[in-house]
């Protein structure tokens, strides 16, 4: 978890708990694209899948680094043949999340060894922020941008008639767009 929860934020604006908690089903080809498919499962509190909000609920394309390069897809397949139904199963449930180690690690230790630790203000969240900013210079419409990492739309065509964006879309429109300057395979 600690390798591929930063890594599958960088590349798809996802929330760290939207990442941790993240189920094997929920790793599905949607007319030829693969998509980390979002939903809230479950009636009780403990140990399903949770939501921030209505908007979250949604199909965020996973990106060719994630496909192509990692093999996340091969990776979340290996998981589920070992009978596990969430991706991340290590991670313990505490106060009713799951994402409290990988934040520690990544804010306390990984920022440390990295030598941007105490240099400006950085936190796991930053990667968030340096998605949105990052698409934002490229130019991506915040429609898709917005809907990509679960936040409301603004304005009646956006909160009354957007309801779906087509992951094939996103994916053209959004996701393919990120292009950090990092060799992903070493």
């Amino acid at each position: 978890s600690y390798y591929w929860v930063p890594i599958f934020s960088c590349l798809s604006g996802c929330r760290v708990e939207e990442i941790c908690q993240m189920e094997t089903d929920s790793i599905v080809k949607e007319k030829g694209v693969w998509i980390y498919r979002l939903r809230e499962m479950g009636e009780s509190d403990r140990e399903n899948t949770k939501v921030k909000n209505i908007y979250s609920e949604r199909d965020i394309p996973l990106h060719n680094v994630l496909v192509d390069d990692l093999n996340f897809v091969g990776f979340v397949k290996d998981v589920k043949s070992k009978g596990h139904k969430r991706v991340f199963h290590e991670l313990p449930y505490i106060r009713r999340k799951y994402h409290k180690n990988v934040i520690r690690f990544f804010n306390e230790r990984y920022l440390k060894l990295i030598g941007l630790k105490g240099t400006r203000r950085l936190s796991f969240h930053s990667l968030r922020h340096s998605f949105e900013t990052h698409l934002t210079n490229q130019r991506v419409h915040p429609r898709f941008l917005n809907y990509n990492q679960g936040h409301s739309q603004s304005g009646e065509g956006g909160k009354t008639y957007l309801h779906k964006i087509q992951p094939d879309v996103l994916k053209d429109e959004c996701i393919d767009k990120i292009s950090w300057d990092v060799d992903w395979k070493s």
